[in-house]
C-alpha cells in the first residue's frame, strides 16, 4: 500500500491544475491567427445594415451622410484592443475583427 501524505496531495493536485489550464494556455497562443481568420464580412447582415466598408474611401456619402472625414475605426470609441492594429474588436461586431481603416454608421468619436 503506498503512503499518501499531505505533502504528495498537493503535489498531485498541482500538477493536475497545470494539465487543466494547458488548454487555456494554447488558444492564448493562437490569438494572432484566431483575429485574421474572424475579420468582418462588408456583406453579413449586420454590417450592411450598418454600412461597415473596411476602407472608409468606399463610403457611400449618398447613403450615409452621417459620415464625416477622418472618421475610422481606429478612431471610434467603439474600437477594442489594440487601435493601432489592422484589424481590431468591435463592440458593435462581437467575436468579428474590423478593420483599422473601416467605418460604420455606429461610428463615435474616441475620447482623449
Amino acid at each position: 500500500m503506498t503512503k499518501c501524505s499531505r505533502r504528495n496531495i498537493f503535489k498531485i493536485a498541482g500538477a493536475g491544475s497545470l494539465a487543466l489550464l494547458a488548454p487555456t494556455f494554447a488558444l492564448k497562443n493562437q490569438g494572432s491567427a484566431w483575429a485574421q481568420d474572424n475579420a468582418l464580412d462588408p456583406e453579413d447582415p449586420q454590417a450592411k445594415a450598418l454600412g461597415y466598408v473596411e476602407h472608409y474611401d468606399d463610403v457611400d456619402q449618398a447613403v450615409w451622410a452621417r459620415y464625416e472625414a477622418g472618421q475610422q475605426c481606429s478612431n471610434c470609441q467603439l474600437a477594442q484592443g489594440d487601435v493601432t492594429a489592422d484589424w481590431m474588436n468591435c463592440g458593435i461586431f462581437p467575436g468579428k475583427q474590423v478593420a483599422k481603416k473601416g467605418w460604420c454608421n455606429a461610428w463615435v468619436q474616441r475620447q482623449g
